[in-house]
Parts: C-alpha cells; structure tokens; sequence
C-alpha cells in the first residue's frame, strides 16, 4: 500500500501544470478605399480598417502588411495607426503610391514596451487617414504578439487533476482499512 501511495505522490508532482505562452498572430483582411479624390482633398475620412485585440502580458507586438493589394500595387498617400501610435505611412511620390509600382509595397511595425503599456489591453481600432488623391488600397495586416503571461497547458492540468483523483481514491482507501 505504501509503494502505491509513493506511486501516486510521484505522479502528482509530475504531473504539475506545464505553463507556455501564449504568442498569437491575427489578421485582418485587404481593404480598398470607396473612391478617388481631388487633390487638395477633402480626403476620405478618418476610417477604422479593423480591430485587434491587446492581451495583458504582451511583451512583443509587431504589426505588419503591405499599401497596395490585389486590385492595384500601389495606394493613396495615407498614414496607418494602430490606436494612436502611426504605425505606417505611404507617402505622395515613393514607391508606395499611387502608379508608382506594380507591387504592393511592404511594411512593419515593431512597437517598444512603452507604446504597448500606451495601448493598455482589450479592443484596439486599425485605422487608416487618407493624405493624398486616389484609391486608399491595403493588403492583408498582420498583427503579431508574444505573450509571456503563463498560460497553463490543457493536457498537463488533465494530467494533475487525474494524480489528484488517485491520491484522493488511495487516502480513501487508507481511512477505510
């Protein structure tokens, strides 16, 4: 009775949650602005493109896509903000704008610890403002995020609760005798 009581004791302590960590990747899909406009604007206005979702424990964000998407390569001058941090701009006249190129011009975004405490957690709004004439064109934005709050794994808490229940089923069994 002894050696299955060590038995189980051993495999409770093995069988303390395992923690990973969280990292997440969410994107939004490409986005096409509604028209083209004369030039000095009015601009489209101010448009929220989407939203992500900031986790507590973010330690790495990188926010990442691409001015042009599948109808043209190239967009409207614009600038990109990732709750109010300007994570982007296309300029008028780089390679970025409008008829300037034929491929989407890629960009990335990697955001220090003091604009993700600025973002604080929950819902935060992707949000485009035009700059310049033409069609805004965006494709897909990546948002990527390394978490490193402990996050217990399913299996291993399986794995605990099931050495609980046989250590419990065995002190059982020892009152009984």
């Amino acid at each position: 009775m002894r050696r299955i009581s060590g038995v189980l004791l051993l495999a409770c302590v093995l069988a303390a949650p395992v923690f990973v960590h969280a990292d997440s990747i969410s994107t939004l899909p490409q986005y096409n602005g509604t028209a083209s406009f004369s030039d000095p604007g009015p601009y489209q206005p101010s448009t929220v493109v989407g939203t992500f979702t900031i986790t507590p424990g973010d330690t790495a964000i990188t926010i990442s896509g691409t001015f042009g998407n599948s109808l043209t390569g190239s967009s409207s001058g614009l600038n990109l903000y990732l709750g109010s941090i300007l994570v982007a701009q296309c300029i008028e006249f780089t390679a970025c704008y409008e008829n300037m190129t034929s491929i989407p011009t890629p960009w990335s975004k990697s955001l220090t610890s003091s604009q993700i405490a600025l973002l604080g957690t929950g819902v935060v709004d992707f949000t485009v403002v035009q700059t310049s004439q033409y069609w805004i064109r965006l494709g897909e934005t990546t948002l990527t995020q390394v978490n490193t709050a402990p996050t217990p794994e399913p299996s291993s808490l399986l794995l605990l609760g099931t050495g609980a229940l046989g250590a419990f089923g065995a002190l059982r069994r020892r009152l009984r005798s």
